[in-house]
């Protein structure tokens, strides 16, 4: 006999956990099939002999300002977020430093000491960038899109509002050129939050710079590594009913007189639903399970003409004996929870990532780095820590054998500027990895699409899905390729829980 749920979520990553645990709060009979042996998708922290590697997801902007965090009772399920007060450091070749701190007029003092100017500006911009956050751009990424104009005309209506409309169509350079940002350095450290990212800095998305600069210096870290954020989750889910089925990989969304009806399982098992809920990628979801003849044409074509990213991460991992010493004049560089490494000034960075997207960037010229263990000592054994360091890198297939050689040139960057104990054990984690582990994320693209223009706003993945509802009744989205996107915000997540417990409330009776 075909067992029957309320709904059925594909995909056991943040948004999936997230997805499932709402309904299964709300009452409903769900299921989640994941396809790995774990759920967490991004939010994995691997253990090897002891040391503790996030080797995804660690810096997590929303953190306690997910809805999840709260609703879910999460704290009450294990999860903790440590605050460093240094959010990030760019040491120099000359023993100083710039430190960007929790405290913004901390941060602003430190940039005077090479531009007086630019600390003034970054005060301004900073004073700036705070109501627009929590007046609209923190209260949007957990509703469901508006279509531009639309967006506009309900921005224009405050003064707040009127000034973020005027910002969100500017690049990342031309967002420090309207504040008038002077120095190359400080230029450098400024587009450093999004570059980091592999965002292209002359797109026009001036309107998630808020989100990159203030909420990467108010990230955190979860105590005891990532996954702490998806067991506690998974934990919700089953505290509330749900069922959680892993290896368990879906081969096909079985459509049944034009709507989605159940999903058919690796192994020739089929679990029947009122609502499916798909937190894959659109090729996956629409292409793969779908099927293109069942498909409406124009959400076929917004399938194939879908971007992938063309910049990705390189990884390397390290258990080390001893300690890691910074070697500079600003104590505090060992302090950040992420410390920029390689690069100094802003044409300096134009340069490397021209060269990561012509494929010319064979070595390592630039790494943000952090130290685990100097927040939380559980990530490794008594006596060690733990470094991750992480490049920007364009996909390859070649990177198959180049891992190797690669990680070498992270490690002697990284030795430029500190001194590291005894290497005990060594990992890293290429754009292959990340695209064989991560099946969602093709080309390692860690965004599940990359962000452009023209796939954003209520155009992710397109203007007929962005809401996460398709054009095939009882199938929904719910994953990273849709509004507002990746980077463990949880927003597609719950947004596709408000929609899918909306549709169950209007549609016929309960599951049987």
């Amino acid at each position: 006999m075909t067992t029957r749920y309320d709904t059925i979520v594909v995909g056991g990553g943040p948004n999936g956990l997230v997805c499932a645990a709402y309904l299964a709060k709300a009452g409903r009979k769900v299921l989640l099939l994941e396809r790995r042996h774990e759920t967490g998708g991004g939010l994995n922290t691997d253990e090897y002999h002891g040391f503790r590697f996030n080797l995804h997801a660690i810096y997590h902007m929303m953190g306690e300002r997910m809805p999840a965090h709260h609703d879910l009772d999460l704290p009450s399920l294990g999860l903790r977020y440590l605050y460093p007060s240094v959010g990030a450091a760019f040491p120099l070749r000359d023993g100083r430093a710039l430190i960007f701190s929790r405290d913004p007029h901390a941060t602003a003092h430190s940039i005077e000491q090479l531009s007086p100017h630019d600390g003034a500006a970054f005060l301004k911009m900073w004073d700036e960038f705070q109501p627009m956050l929590e007046q609209y751009l923190i209260p949007m990424t957990y509703q469901l899109p508006l279509p531009p104009v639309d967006q506009l005309v309900e921005m224009g209506q405050t003064a707040v509002g009127t000034r973020l409309g005027e910002i969100s169509e500017l690049s990342f350079v031309e967002m420090l050129d309207e504040y008038g940002f002077r120095d190359p350095r400080v230029r450098l450290a400024l587009l450093s939050f999004p570059g980091m990212w592999g965002l292209h800095l002359d797109a026009p998305l001036g309107y998630l710079y808020p989100l990159y600069l203030c909420r990467m210096l108010s990230a955190g870290l979860v105590k005891g590594g990532s996954h702490r954020l998806s067991s506690a989750l998974y934990r919700s889910f089953l505290r509330s009913g749900g069922t959680v089925l892993d290896q368990s990989e879906v081969t096909r969304i079985v459509i049944e007189n034009g709507a989605a009806a159940g999903v058919d399982v690796a192994g020739g098992q089929r679990f029947e639903a009122r609502a499916i809920v798909s937190t894959l990628n659109p090729e996956q979801t629409f292409v793969q399970l779908v099927g293109e003849p069942a498909l409406p044409e124009d959400l076929l074509a917004s399938v194939h003409t879908w971007e992938w990213e063309e910049r990705t991460m390189f990884g390397l991992h390290l258990g080390i004996r001893g300690r890691i010493a910074f070697r500079s004049s600003e104590p505090r560089v060992g302090e950040a929870m992420i410390v920029f490494c390689g690069l100094e000034t802003e044409e300096e960075l134009h340069d490397h990532l021209r060269r990561v997207d012509a494929g010319a960037e064979r070595e390592c010229r630039w790494l943000h780095v952090t130290l685990p263990t100097h927040f939380d000592a559980t990530m490794a054994p008594p006596g060690h820590q733990v470094l991750r360091a992480e490049a920007v890198v364009k996909y390859s297939p070649a990177w198959k054998s180049e891992g190797d050689a690669f990680g070498d040139s992270c490690l002697k960057l990284l030795q430029q500027y500190a001194d590291i104990g005894e290497i005990v054990l060594r990992r890293h984690y290429t754009p292959l990895d990340i695209e064989a582990k991560l099946t969602t994320m093709k080309r390692g693209s860690i965004k599940h699409g990359a962000y452009a223009p023209l796939q954003m706003g209520s155009l992710r993945p397109n203007d007929l899905c962005s809401r996460s509802a398709t054009p095939i009744p009882g199938l929904f989205i719910g994953g990273a390729s849709m509004y507002p996107g990746g980077m463990i915000l949880g927003g597609p997540g719950f947004l596709a829980a408000a929609v899918v417990g909306e549709f169950l409330e209007t549609s016929a009776d309960g599951a049987s």
